[in-house]
């Protein structure tokens, strides 16, 4: 009978344990490869960090004068396009005043000057005696100084009227009727030997 058993795991748990009663010394290596990792991997992360850093930093800092031109450029573009439009509108403004000219003023027709030499006769029209000689009065002191009174032989007017034949003494006539108080004044033809008539109602 064979004394001989096959190996097992018992056999083997026992092969890499030191035999007898000195164990080996341990490794040096093994005792001083955490502090050079340690003294190895911190100053390389610090390093690292520090360069992110800085180039983040020198990122906006350059970025920041780049951004300032654009937004000048921006402005520019604007206030280029600002002064076209306006130049633009200007001309157009230009053109349309050379094609359509405003129409000119109407002319007002030149009113005469009044004539304080032109002959008046006051004419008396009514049943009141002295009544043509009393306006005539009035005239003298209206400034008016060639002013005569008679009797209205002939007239047919209902109200009291100033009369004038010649357009020069339109003025004239219109001047007379508000010294007057006459609101009546009309031009006609055949008023006699006078600039003026004057016909009381």
């Amino acid at each position: 009978m064979s004394s001989k058993y096959p190996r097992d795991e018992f056999d083997i748990a026992g092969e890499d344990m030191p035999v007898g009663m000195h164990r080996p010394q341990a490794s040096r290596w093994k005792n001083v490869w955490p502090f050079l990792v340690i003294l190895v991997i911190v100053p390389l992360l610090a390093w690292g960090a520090s360069t992110l850093l800085m180039n983040r930093q020198s990122g906006i800092v350059v970025s920041t004068p780049q951004s300032a031109p654009a937004a000048r450029s921006a402005q520019s573009a604007q206030s280029s396009q600002s002064a076209r439009s306006e130049q633009t509108a200007q001309s157009e403004q230009s053109a349309r005043s050379v094609e359509e000219p405003e129409p000119a003023p109407e002319a007002a027709e030149p009113e005469g000057q009044v004539d304080f030499s032109a002959s008046i006769a006051v004419l008396n029209g009514t049943g009141t005696a002295g009544l043509a000689a009393e306006r005539a009065g009035v005239l003298n002191g209206a400034g008016f100084a060639q002013t005569s009174a008679a009797n209205a032989d002939g007239w047919t007017t209902a109200v009291s009227t100033v009369f004038y034949e010649d357009p020069a003494f339109a003025a004239t006539a219109k001047e007379v009727a508000k010294a007057l108080g006459i609101a009546n004044v009309e031009q006609a033809s055949g008023i006699g030997g006078t600039n003026i008539a004057v016909v009381l109602k």
